[in-house]
């Protein structure tokens, strides 16, 4: 009886059937899915940029880039570096220059040390006994020597120690004076073989993917504090090597390395298109320069479609098929992380004029080959921008005119004619770190950046990284998304900002009709002794999600300086969705009173306990000279001698949590604001571990309370 009133109070609720509405749009069966053959950019624009990218002189850029073993920093590195600015001033590309920051282990780019360079003239490993055999060389295969390994001319026995990172795989053999093989991570092998029981090398045959392909071999990293040298194996010759030790043969090996750890330089190279009217407002896009020989797809690809794309709009401006940016365009080939947060160390003004950005990392592999899936990152809640929507509708444009079999007509086929005809399967997923947006969208630096990836990649960090590896299609899909949306954000005209200023006041309604569902699905699945816990979580889904939604649509106010009649259509959209809040919350709680019912017991009355109320009051600030994420290398030196404050339950979840926690920090958010985001962006975080991460913070100086 009273429980259908309650359903039927719910399900006529007035804006119950907007909310199925908004829920049907999002369903890929509908036809109606948010226009996805209404780009953004005019079509026009796109076919122009369509018949000039080309994947086909991207891979020729990757395979001119992958002939340079580009550790950061290293002698290689800077002729890679020195290629691709050539390359780019022969586009026409303005203000080319190869900028230097020093690199030596004693300077720091705010939280961040630098590395000395490691340089190899030769590395070669031998079997002397019973019979000489090549077993690598860093000539034939660069990532077989491990980084840091030192100058050596060493004739020994080698010895199997299992995986070797245990104190136990040592205990039946002696390996001092000896070289060990193992089939563990070389540091971990070499900590203990090495540093603690006296041998004098390390051979590795620990290999990613090692079933699929079994003759790459994977890159290594010697950290130890005994001068050492390292050496990995793919998994077939490992094996091998590995069968006759344990049949009782003795093997010698010969060791002789050749390289240098010297102070030198990080390098980024710098190029811009000139804005015109807007010029002191940028466009970043970035690609890592850097990795190991070949590295084609990590990251010689981001590399490569930045110079197509300088190439491509360079050229089309000259020749008056598209107009010149308003905004300035600026590109950036950057050491990962270590030359992005050095240029912004360096260039405070040009990080105050930048719009927003784009970070291209790993976007060239064969996506049928490799199971691969091209990924569009977004920005995070702490950075809601315009740029995300832009980047969502050029991708589903693309994809809904590129997932038809060959043959199958289509509007705007994308591919290159020497490229795959892989569908272009893709997904739209919330901020990933791991690449240099990472800096970018610091709360300090405050940048919006976006963020292109194709993964899995099954020779990811290996020899088998090599050009062939990466497919033309792909290479121009990218470019061609890239390029697109710095073209519509290097703008100002009036009609693409209320194009999208509608395509974004629709989108946030289905978002935040996402969230509400959220909010759903999380009461359905609580505990009956959670269940006011979790409304009062699903509460700040919605609230969260108001908030952020209504700071996207306001950063769009910024995109036109021509039509102000923009800015009031986006102010009215943004109080209309405030306005809305409370049937959005009214929903839920009709659903939060019918569950109670179901399960018999009574609502819950909502409010503040005294830890959050006492957490509303704190308002914690940032260290204005410590720019850029947490380095926890930076973080563990200041407070060495607190090492269990490293024992905090909040590192044993995403690391994209304690980003998040210190990039809402802005001297405004309270310990509670900075906790009910990060909830509503994660999962339900507990209050104290976010107050434990920002006191530990507050003790190495990088927060202030």
């Amino acid at each position: 009886m009273k429980r259908k009133g309650l359903l039927s109070s719910f399900f006529s609720f007035s804006f119950y059937p907007l909310i199925l509405f908004y829920l049907l749009l999002l369903s890929p069966q509908s036809g109606f899915s948010t226009q996805k053959d209404d780009p953004v950019l005019p079509l026009p624009i796109l076919q122009i940029l369509n018949n000039e990218i080309s994947g086909e002189l991207a891979q020729d850029y990757i395979r001119d880039i992958a002939r340079y073993h580009r550790l950061q920093p290293s002698r290689g590195y800077s002729q890679a570096a020195q290629w691709v600015a050539e390359k780019a001033k022969s586009f026409g590309l303005s203000d080319v220059q190869i900028e230097r920051y020093p690199a030596d282990g004693q300077t720091f780019y705010f939280m961040y040390p630098t590395s000395p360079a490691w340089d190899v003239e030769m590395a070669e490993l031998w079997i002397t006994k019973p019979q000489e055999e090549k077993l690598t060389s860093f000539a034939e295969i660069p990532v077989s020597v491990a980084i840091n390994s030192h100058s050596c001319d060493v004739e020994a026995e080698l010895i199997y120690v299992g995986e070797g990172t245990s104190p136990l795989d040592y205990e039946k053999v002696e390996v001092k004076g000896k070289v060990v093989l193992a089939s563990g991570p070389i540091d971990s092998v070499a900590n203990l073989a090495v540093d603690r029981f006296g041998a004098l090398g390390v051979v590795t045959i620990n290999m990613r993917f090692a079933d699929d392909e079994p003759d790459n071999v994977s890159t290594l990293r010697l950290r130890t504090k005994t001068p050492t040298f390292g050496f990995g194996l793919s998994h077939r010759r490992g094996e091998a090597l590995k069968a006759r030790l344990l049949r009782g043969e003795k093997i010698f090996v010969h060791a002789r390395v050749k390289a240098e750890i010297s102070p030198y330089y990080y390098e980024n190279v710098v190029a811009t298109i000139p804005g015109t009217e807007l010029r002191d407002e940028e466009i970043l896009l970035t690609a890592h320069l850097c990795h190991y020989k070949p590295g084609a797809n990590d990251n010689a690809s981001g590399s490569a479609c930045l110079l197509e794309i300088g190439r491509t709009l360079r050229r089309l401006i000259d020749e008056k098929k598209i107009n010149p940016p308003k905004r300035t365009i600026r590109f950036l080939w950057v050491p990962e992380m270590s030359g992005s947060i050095a240029w912004v160390a360096r260039h405070p003004e040009e990080i105050r004029r930048a719009v927003a950005g784009i970070n291209l990392d790993m976007v060239g592999q064969y996506l049928n080959q490799n199971n691969s899936t091209f990924f569009l990152h977004l920005t995070p809640h702490s950075r809601p921008h315009f740029i995300n929507d832009v980047l969502i509708n050029l991708v589903e444009f693309l994809a809904v005119h590129n997932m038809q079999a060959f043959g199958t007509p289509s509007l705007f086929p994308v591919y290159s004619l020497s490229g795959s005809r892989d569908a272009f399967r893709y997904r739209i997923m919330p901020y990933s770190g791991g690449s240099d947006q990472v800096i970018f969208n610091d709360g300090l630096i405050g940048v919006p950046f976006a963020f292109f990836l194709v993964w899995p990649d099954r020779y990811y960090h290996t020899s088998g990284d090599q050009p062939e590896r990466c497919d033309p299609t792909q290479l121009k899909r990218s470019a061609l998304l890239a390029a697109a949306a710095t073209i519509f954000l290097s703008d100002d005209c009036p009609h693409q900002a209320r194009r999208l200023a509608g395509e974004m006041a629709a989108r946030s309604r289905i978002r935040l009709a996402e969230e509400l569902k959220r909010g759903f699905n999380l009461l359905n699945s609580s505990e009956t002794k959670d269940l006011a816990l979790n409304y009062k979580e699903a509460i700040n889904f919605i609230e969260q999600a108001i908030k952020r939604e209504a700071a996207a649509l306001d950063s769009l106010k910024n995109y036109s300086h021509r039509d102000k009649d923009i800015d009031s259509f986006l102010s009215i959209s943004i109080d209309n969705i405030r306005i809305d809040k409370a049937r959005w919350l009214a929903d839920l709680d009709q659903f939060y009173r019918l569950t109670c019912e179901v399960r018999g017991i009574k609502p819950e009355k909502i409010s503040l306990t005294p830890e959050e109320k006492a957490a509303s009051k704190i308002i914690p600030k940032r260290n204005l000279e410590l720019k850029g994420p947490v380095n926890l290398a930076y973080l563990r030196e200041k407070i060495k001698d607190q090492p269990e404050a490293f024992n905090l339950p909040i590192f044993q979840e995403d690391s994209r949590i304690t980003y998040e926690i210190l990039n809402f920090v802005n001297g405004q958010n309270s310990l509670l604001d900075i906790r009910q985001a990060v909830s509503a962006e994660f999962k339900p975080i507990p209050l104290s571990w976010v107050q434990a991460y920002l006191e530990l913070l507050a003790r190495a100086g990088i927060v202030i309370f």
